[in-house]
């Protein structure tokens, strides 16, 4: 519990270290009137980097270099949960954007949201209302939740990061001590789980090819030379606009 409640502490002060470099930027912005991406997509910067990966696929370190990388902002599942859960947390970030931006998430968000329970539709809404606006603020490496899947893709990178089972099972062993046959279990069961919550929350198949810019195996690559693979995408798309 001890270590629990540290943690939490720790991924509030990055969201309130963020907001408070959101408030700046949104002071900057109102003073050179900058139109924001969602409202424009007459522009050509790339303003998110969704990585969507397996467990065991180095996905959450190629995210955390690829931030670095970049300088930019990484934003992963206990963030983005402790955003869409945490009500004042949420209100904050909605907050943070002016209300044109929050009419074009209404707008953005009601096809999407149809025929859901109650419980679904609070959590899931949320969650994609905090997604798009982290996009709108731009310069984020955002780290599952089916942001890829979410997002506009025309002002934003989508990318899949996996490996074979056999290899994520040796690498999860080897970094959890424990067997390769409870690693494949738990891995199975993950790769099960992240499959529901996208068809869950958005009716679409995580495993389709068609909805990532760019499908990384890392059976053969350390995750600095996918990152740096990700960052040179990124220039190319940037140059193809």
């Amino acid at each position: 519990m001890v270590g629990k409640g540290i943690q939490n502490r720790e991924i509030h002060q990055i969201i309130e270290r963020q907001m408070r470099q959101w408030e700046l930027s949104r002071q900057e912005q109102a003073q050179h009137a900058k139109q924001t991406f969602l409202l424009d997509s007459g522009g050509k910067a790339i303003d998110y980097i969704a990585v969507s990966r397996q467990l065991g696929s180095y996905g959450e370190q190629i995210a955390r270099i690829l931030a670095e990388l970049l300088g930019w902002q990484l934003y992963d599942k206990e963030i983005l949960d402790a955003m869409a859960e945490d009500m004042n947390v949420h209100q904050d970030v909605l907050e943070s954007v002016d209300e044109r931006i929050i009419g074009w998430i209404e707008d953005w968000l009601a096809p999407i949201f149809t025929e859901r329970s109650v419980g679904q539709l609070s959590y899931y809404r949320h969650l994609a209302k905090v997604l798009l606006v982290i996009a709108e603020h731009g310069r984020a490496v955002i780290v599952g939740r089916a942001a890829g899947l979410l997002l506009p893709r025309d002002r934003g990178l989508s990318v899949r990061v996996f490996a074979p089972l056999e290899m994520r099972a040796r690498r999860y062993a080897e970094e959890h001590g424990t067997s390769i046959k409870e690693a494949k279990s738990i891995l199975e069961k993950s790769d099960r789980g992240q499959q529901k919550f996208v068809q869950d929350m958005l009716k679409k198949d995580i495993f389709e090819c068609c909805h990532y810019d760019i499908v990384i195996n890392t059976e053969k690559l350390n995750p600095t030379s996918v990152a740096k693979l990700i960052w040179r995408t990124l220039d190319q798309r940037q140059a193809s606009d």
